[in-house]
Parts: structure tokens; C-alpha cells; sequence
């Protein structure tokens, strides 16, 4: 006998089905979040500012627990806020860029998380026709 769980499926590719699809979820879900508070941030200004310093501290904290887990979700969400912050300032080029970087990651984002989900639909389709 193997020391393998009866449960477990012969097919490779739904070996790690929980963590592509919650990558899948965090992508688009992250995207549609990122959208919808650079939105409202730019028209409401104290929602914007309150939102940017949060998400920048955070990230900053995030950053500073020195955990493997922590630090690319860190860097992103210190980046955000740190862009959404930009969008404040009296300079209006840097307050273009700014936003322009953050519509352009919550639209890349969104983009990536349906190809993701298309890629492994395509995946699991191909494998149960056989």
C-alpha cells in the first residue's frame, strides 16, 4: 500500500486546483478593487487620501514582517498606495502618471485573472475528454 490518499486523483493538473483558483479569484477580484478605489479615490479626495495612506502603511508593514509571504503582496500594495497618494499632487503630470499606472495595473490584472481561469479551463477540459 501507498501512503497516497484514496481521494486522490490520477489527473496531475487538478492536483493544485484550490491555490490556481484562488490565485484566479485574488487576480480578478484585486483588479475590479484596485479599479473601483482609484475611481472613487480620484472624484471623492478624502476618501483617495484615506485609502492611499492606509494601503501605503500597510504595504509598508507587510513589508517590514520580513515573511516570504508577505513580500510581493507588500510591495504591490505599498506601490498602490504609494501611487494613489501621487494623484494629490499639485504637479500635473505626476498626478496623469500616477493614475495612469493604477487603471493600467487594475486592467492588467483583471486581463491576467481571466487568461489564468481561460488557461486552466482549457486545461481541465482537454484532460476529461480522454
Amino acid at each position: 500500500m501507498s501512503n497516497e490518499s484514496e481521494w486522490k486523483d490520477a489527473n496531475p493538473i487538478v492536483e493544485n486546483l484550490p491555490g490556481r483558483g484562488r490565485l484566479i479569484i485574488q487576480l480578478i477580484a484585486g483588479g475590479i478593487a484596485l479599479f473601483v478605489l482609484t475611481f472613487v479615490g480620484m472624484r471623492i479626495r478624502h476618501i483617495g487620501l484615506a485609502v492611499g495612506s492606509f494601503s501605503f502603511i500597510s504595504g509598508l508593514v507587510m513589508l517590514v514582517r520580513r515573511k516570504q509571504f508577505f513580500y510581493k503582496p507588500g510591495l504591490i500594495v505599498a506601490i498602490c498606495g504609494f501611487l494613489m497618494l501621487l494623484t494629490y499632487q499639485p504637479i500635473g503630470i505626476i498626478k496623469g502618471f500616477a493614475a495612469y499606472f493604477l487603471i493600467v495595473g487594475a486592467i492588467g490584472l483583471v486581463v491576467f485573472g481571466l487568461f489564468k481561469a481561460i488557461k486552466l479551463a482549457w486545461e481541465l477540459g482537454k484532460f476529461s475528454w480522454k
